[in-house]
């Protein structure tokens, strides 16, 4: 009896280690709002209500988790899927949001899988205080090319995550960080490698960075590049973030820039943004579009917050004639856990 419980109390520590060492997390995010949204040429865009699901941040379902390997190096891995609150859509659901396994050390970390590209990081700053990176973000409308169903002119926006991707982050220099992704076609017959890299530097409130992607494409005036430089700094009593951004694809260039504030006063976060893209076409004026949006958050608790924000903006072709616009306004609420 006493050698039955030694070694049932071995095992149990034994066991006990082995789930110190590892971890399992399953997390969410469920975003739900009421309002309305209108987008196209001025003279049919209709206005739709509308309950949608992801406005201030995409509804997901996901899981992470870690296992320590020993010697400060770890195993990760992450599985995140889109969500729809509105309609509980289930069939289908994949994990196209993110989908790795990697390693991580005082090497940096290696992942392997669906992800966001290392561009995508520092296109994130700029509009981290730009309405919250949600979908009332002006760039929505100053950096798109189709508004609506209507052909505006700009380069097409860049591709913010990439499949069949090996992406390296590296640790931190005095706050300098750097990161490079390379996802592949996976096709003999074309060529559509998306490759990005960025720099970085955070301390204290400062977040700047500078970042660059370029999707290829089997048509060579048709392979795109982006640019990006970003900036974000928190004052404590307000946070800005901004930034330039350049597009390239053939003789069409676009270049644009976003600024943004967040200033919170109690368990409340107002926000105003600002967007703005202009292209030219082999050297002649094709496009300019802008966006303005502003909004508020109210935390009920650190997992709850409700919101409303409204988006508006507008897209001239090359004579100055406005050929779209859109307006977007709603009132939600968003619960993580």
């Amino acid at each position: 009896m006493k050698k039955s419980l030694i070694a049932l109390a071995t095992l149990a520590t034994i066991s006990g280690a082995a789930m110190a060492q590892s971890s399992v997390t399953i997390y969410g995010r469920l975003d739900a709002s009421v309002g309305a949204n209108k987008a196209g040429a001025p003279a049919t865009a209709q206005s739709t209500t509308q309950l949608e699901s992801g406005l201030l941040s995409t509804s997901r379902l996901g899981f992470r988790g870690t296992e320590d390997l020993g010697g400060g190096l770890k195993a990760i891995f992450q599985l995140e899927g889109e969500l729809k609150v509105d309609d509980g859509t289930a069939a289908g659901f994949n994990f196209g949001r993110m989908s790795i396994v990697g390693l991580q050390g005082g090497f940096g970390t290696v992942k392997l899988g669906r992800h966001d590209t290392a561009f995508d990081d520092i296109r994130d700053i700029t509009v981290s205080s730009a309405l919250w990176d949600s979908e009332f973000t002006p760039t929505k409308i100053a950096y798109t090319n189709n508004v609506g169903g209507v052909a505006v002119g700009h380069v097409a926006d860049y591709s913010s995550r990439a499949s069949n991707q090996i992406r390296y982050e590296s640790p931190s220099f005095g706050g300098f960080t750097g990161g490079v992704s390379y996802g592949l076609d996976e096709n003999a017959a074309q060529s559509r490698d998306v490759t990005a890299m960025n720099v970085r530097y955070r301390a204290g409130g400062l977040d700047v960075g500078l970042g660059y992607q370029e999707q290829d494409n089997e048509v060579s005036a048709a392979k795109r590049e982006y640019t990006t430089l970003a900036a974000a700094y928190n004052f404590g009593t307000f946070r800005i973030s901004g930034g330039y951004n350049m597009a390239e694809s053939g003789m069409l260039e676009s270049d644009g820039f976003v600024i943004g504030a967040n200033m919170p006063m109690g368990a409340w976060d107002f926000s105003v943004a600002y967007a703005y893209n202009k292209s030219e076409n082999a050297g002649v004026d094709s496009a300019k579009s802008k966006g303005l949006a502003l909004g508020a958050t109210y935390s009920l608790s650190k997992r709850t917050r409700l919101y409303g924000a409204y988006m508006t903006g507008d897209a001239e072709n090359g004579a100055g004639t406005e050929i779209a616009e859109r307006r977007l306004y709603a009132v939600g609420v968003r619960h993580d856990f």
